[in-house]
């Protein structure tokens, strides 16, 4: 037998882990609405269509009229500040923004609505929807470099929304048009009065800051370096306060370890003095320091050229000892003096009166430097208020001047220019809206249909194999073979994807030294496995592999029904102990026999177990070079288990559109196993996944009309599926 193969091949997982792609946006798309494009685009088309009519109906047209008000720019108003405000119009744009205002205002707009204009109007709409309605529509517009307003209504009634723009530009020229005499007399008189107003404040905030100086005792002239003076004495107070409290501390601590209470302290308790301190009373100390410190200075030299019985040596020495011992006469007398004299002003009780006073004297410095900041605030303020109101004053008595010079030429400025014509279809986003409507529904439905894709993850396409995270590893696609009779074509297509198949299979497959022992399974029923099990046994039978077909389903027994064995002997009675070799069928091709599935009713799927399997398939090697295994469904037989642990190599049939979820659990229930899985089959295949292999030869078309002159032998593989083809018709 050939199968002395060499070892090329990897296992099925490295080449998985090897191809595995990361599924970018969009294959993921692609993916979820493979084999639901036509449905989903022509469903979403409907929708969006249906949607976007919708809007179109329901959004009504509207109609717009405009109107031209005009306005001076020299208006006396311009400059008017009423005295109950405390800003000025200092712009035209201020004011024009004023007028749009009182031109939207509820006096002027209820004027309009109880104007003859509206009468018919007001027939068709209640008062308060009519009101709304002029509220929501009603714009005013300020052309640029303009002085004029644009006023624009718009409303479904054409006359409305002519009738209603005239209306209120009628009512705001009644109750706000201008009267030049009266409006520049009203004005200067407010700017005057403001005048009187503003003087008065300034005579206030002067006597003010007058009464401030004279209650400050120190003036306002360097009222900040008085603070700063008055901050430096107050931190040196508290320092000295720091170092008081420190020394009563200390007192108090020599008194609790000497084993006394602080609460029996006399007042009269003094610290010992300090080196320092007796220095600076008794000089003389400093001057024997000298003496000892000179003469020790002197003995250092000598001592090292001379011996310590030296007269000389011995001479310093006694100076040293005895200026030693009247430095320590000399401090117990000078420490007595500071105990009479300095001592008793350091005392306990001495301590405690000082501390008290510099607390006094913090607080009358604090609140001096309070009452400090008080009145640099004040006079800070007043200085402030009055350098506005004199600004103020001044700007007064310039808008006054300009009103004067002005008061001579003007007129009534304020004016109807244009009055609202026959309405005209308004800019309206109808178009816009439906627009967004139609693209919502078909991208709403796409998406709806993108969702189910992700729930229901069936298989259409040979991509979503390929770039799904389950690790498939698909080996390649067979296209549908029962077309074969409305297409020829199909079949020679069906023998090209067959033995790229195999070769595939010979690049991953274990090379042993018996037989090849391969199963054919699939997640449903009719996926297409006998199919794929007769076309694969072609295959390698006519690559000059002795191959045998065995029919291990019990249930469905379809590679027994497609080669028309179901009444011969098979697996049953070499189960039950025939031989081999007078079950096993040639069939009309060469190298290629049949194990059918066996007439002995006695024998059934659970005869099946892993002993019984490891004999048959050692029988099975020993006479065949590839054994291809039909069973049923993985996940659904009772024979595949057994089967699946015992061969060489396991394939996957799936259908075109079947889920790939089943095909998931039998990837995962086969690894469990250890069963060594190969990869998967696409059936039933689109023209898309099996288009490159359809363009490998041009020659399809002369080897068919060879076949049926008779100048070409038939292909026996071909002949075989349109066999079964013919007897599925049937």
């Amino acid at each position: 037998m050939s199968d002395n193969y060499p070892n090329s091949g990897n296992t099925a997982d490295t080449t998985n882990a090897q191809n595995e792609q990361q599924m970018n946006p969009v294959d993921m798309v692609r993916d979820r609405l493979a084999g639901r494009w036509p449905l989903a685009i022509a469903l979403g088309l409907l929708t969006g269509i249906v949607a976007a009519t919708v809007c179109w109906i329901v959004i009504p047209e509207k109609f717009e009229s405009a109107g031209i008000i005009e306005v001076d720019a020299q208006r006396a108003v311009v400059m008017a500040r009423l005295p109950e405000e405390n800003e000025t119009t200092k712009t035209f744009g201020m004011y024009l923004q004023n007028q749009i205002n009182l031109i939207k205002s509820e006096d002027v707009l209820s004027a309009a609505i109880e104007s003859d204009r509206l009468q018919d109007l007001r027939l068709t709409r209640s008062g308060g929807a009519l009101l709304n309605a002029i509220e929501q529509n009603l714009s005013v517009l300020i052309p640029r470099n303009s002085w004029q307003l644009q006023v624009r209504y718009s409303d479904e009634d054409q006359n409305a929304a002519m009738d209603v723009t005239n209306a209120v530009m009628e009512s705001y020229i009644m109750i706000h048009g201008n009267v030049a005499g009266s409006e520049i007399a009203e004005t200067s008189r407010n700017i005057r009065l403001e005048e009187q107003e503003n003087r008065r404040r300034v005579q206030t905030k002067q006597e003010q800051l007058q009464e401030l100086i004279r209650r400050s005792k120190d003036g306002m002239g360097d009222v900040s370096g008085l603070i700063s003076s008055l901050s430096e004495t107050r931190q040196a107070m508290l320092a000295a306060l720091e170092q008081y409290e420190e020394t009563i501390r200390t007192l108090e601590k020599e008194v609790e370890d000497a084993g006394g209470s602080v609460a029996e302290m006399t007042g009269k308790e003094m610290l010992k003095p300090t080196p320092e301190q007796l220095v600076m009373f008794d000089p003389r100390l400093v001057q024997i320091r000298e003496e000892i410190q000179r003469d020790r200075s002197t003995l250092d030299k000598i001592r090292p050229r001379l011996k310590d019985t030296h007269r000389l040596v011995k001479k310093l020495v006694s100076s040293i000892e005895a200026q030693e011992a009247n430095r320590q006469v000399v401090i117990a007398e000078t420490e007595k003096r500071w105990y009479e004299e300095q001592g008793k002003k350091v005392s306990y009780g001495k301590l405690k009166e000082e501390i008290e006073k510099l607390q006094d004297r913090l607080v009358v410095k604090r609140d001096r430097m309070q009452q400090l900041h008080s009145h640099q605030q004040s006079y800070e303020t007043l200085t402030t208020d009055l350098d506005f109101l004199e600004s103020d004053f001044q700007s007064l008595q310039d808008r006054l001047q300009s009103i004067e010079r002005e008061a001579p030429f003007i007129g009534d400025r304020i004016q109807i220019v244009q009055n609202a014509t026959e309405s005209a279809p308004a800019k309206s986003k109808r178009i816009q809206i439906a627009g967004g409507a139609f693209f919502a529904g078909l991208f709403g439905v796409i998406g709806v249909f993108f969702l189910i894709g992700t729930v229901d993850q069936r298989a259409f396409a040979l991509r979503q194999l390929k770039t799904d995270r389950g690790k498939f590893h698909c080996l390649g696609v067979i296209p549908d073979t029962t077309k074969s009779i409305d297409d020829p074509d199909i079949l020679n297509i069906a023998m090209n994807c067959v033995h790229r198949l195999r070769n595939k299979i010979e690049s991953i497959r274990l090379r042993l030294s018996g037989g090849y022992v391969a199963l054919v399974s699939s997640p449903f029923q009719g996926d297409g496995k006998t199919t794929l099990v007769t076309l694969l046994g072609h295959s390698y039978a006519a690559a000059g592999f002795k191959t045998c077909l065995v029919d291990c389903d019990f249930i469905g027994r379809s590679l027994s029904h497609h080669f028309e064995k179901l009444s011969d002997s098979g697996l049953k009675e070499v189960i039950s102990g025939a031989k081999l070799a007078d079950t096993v069928i040639p069939l009309d091709a060469e190298n290629l026999f049949l194990l059918s599935i066996g007439i002995d009713e006695r024998v059934n799927a659970e005869r099946m177990q892993v002993g019984v399997v490891t004999d048959l398939l050692a029988k099975l090697r020993e006479e065949f070079d590839f054994v291809i295994i039909d069973t049923g469904p993985l996940s659904g037989s009772i024979e595949s288990t057994p089967i699946a642990s015992n061969v060489d190599g396991v394939l996957l049939a799936l259908r075109k559109g079947r889920s790939r979820i089943p095909l998931r659990r039998c990837v995962r229930d086969l690894h469990e196993l250890s069963a060594p899985y190969l990869g998967v089959v696409l059936n039933y295949a689109d023209k898309s996944d099996y288009r490159e292999v359809a363009s490998v030869s041009k020659s399809i078309d002369q080897v068919i009309k060879e076949e049926s002159t008779g100048m070409r032998q038939k292909n026996a593989l071909a002949e075989s599926l349109k066999r079964g083809n013919q007897g599925t018709r049937n």
